[in-house]
């Protein structure tokens, strides 16, 4: 058993409280030798400050947090250990390119985004998910965990608004770096969505190429099209000194030795399309351990002591009144 807050114990000499005070009730007599020795009186009396002294006692402990001893089991299920990196670049508050002309309110790109990535966490309960979000740099948003709370939270906060730069290379590497302490286990994927795409630097491109490659992860990039933006499957040609970011970062990732999706996204249907896809291949049996913690004593010793507390007030309002 371990104690979360072990300073605590420091009051523990408050539990002496009850034997440093004399009770002052009881009837007024003129001489005390009239008074006839009651044991059993005396008995209860020290039996009551006992309980109470129990009391403090449980308060203090429970203050403490003892926990029991926590145990690993391991889990075998079916699933990928899986990293999304997520765009947080201020375009990703506009609307999608296919509802920039509906003529009215369109569901914008990031809360699209968290309400998809929400419903494709759920639906894969096996998965081990890491967050990374990105702008000017990266953002580290949540290691790989099983923790589907703080998957959540990650998400959210991944899928806020940040300022105007989209650095996909910083992201990327950041998120490789995720699964360094993680044994491998199943399938192992990046899943990154963007709006924009950005240049990269051929150092960038080479710690990219041999983390992928070595590691073996597979890729998928689900770009999210703004309004007049060129198709990364346009099969219009550019000389190789004005190609667009896009169509050159596409090929780039085709270059690599791994498995490599590209999908385009200009509505949230097709975004849904695109994990729905994703959650089909990224499917295998997958195992790890996960540490199932200790048995919390504070909230069995906060009941306790609430008990013994009824007990003392009925024990306390046990008189035998002079007639």
């Amino acid at each position: 058993m371990t104690l979360l807050h072990p300073w605590v114990l420091l009051l523990l000499p408050l539990t002496l409280i009850p034997f440093w005070f004399k009770s002052h009730q009881g009837q007024i007599y003129s001489w005390l030798p009239i008074i006839p020795v009651d044991r059993l009186s005396d008995i209860a009396n020290y039996v009551l400050k006992t309980m109470i002294a129990v009391t403090i006692l449980s308060l203090i402990l429970a203050l403490a947090s003892p926990q029991g001893a926590s145990t690993k089991v391991l889990k075998v299920g079916k699933g990928a250990q899986t990293v999304f990196v997520i765009d947080r670049s201020v375009s990703m508050d506009h609307p999608f390119a296919g509802q920039s002309n509906s003529g009215r309110a369109a569901e914008i790109k990031s809360a699209a985004a968290r309400r998809l990535i929400t419903r494709f966490i759920d639906s894969r309960p096996d998965d081990m998910m890491g967050v990374v979000g990105f702008t000017n740099s990266s953002l580290y948003g949540m290691k790989i965990t099983t923790n589907i709370d703080a998957i959540h939270s990650a998400i959210n906060a991944a899928t806020g608004p940040a300022i105007n730069q989209t650095n996909i290379g910083a992201g990327v590497t950041q998120a490789v770096t995720l699964f360094d302490d993680i044994q491998s286990s199943g399938s192992r994927a990046i899943i990154l969505l963007s709006d924009g795409a950005g240049k990269l630097s051929p150092r960038v491109k080479r710690t990219i190429t041999e983390e992928l490659s070595g590691k073996k992860l597979n890729f998928y990039w689900i770009v999210l099209r703004e309004p007049d933006d060129i198709s990364i499957f346009t099969k219009q040609t550019y000389p190789d000194d004005s190609v667009p970011d896009a169509i050159a970062l596409d090929k780039f990732f085709k270059s690599i030795k791994i498995k490599y999706k590209a999908f385009e996204a200009d509505n949230p249907a097709t975004l849904q399309s695109a994990l729905q896809y994703i959650d089909s291949k990224e499917k295998n049996i997958i195992q790890y351990s996960v540490n199932i913690p200790g048995h919390d004593y504070s909230r069995d010793l906060i009941i306790f002591s609430l008990i013994l507390g009824v007990f003392i007030l009925i024990f306390k309002n046990l008189k035998v009144y002079s007639w």
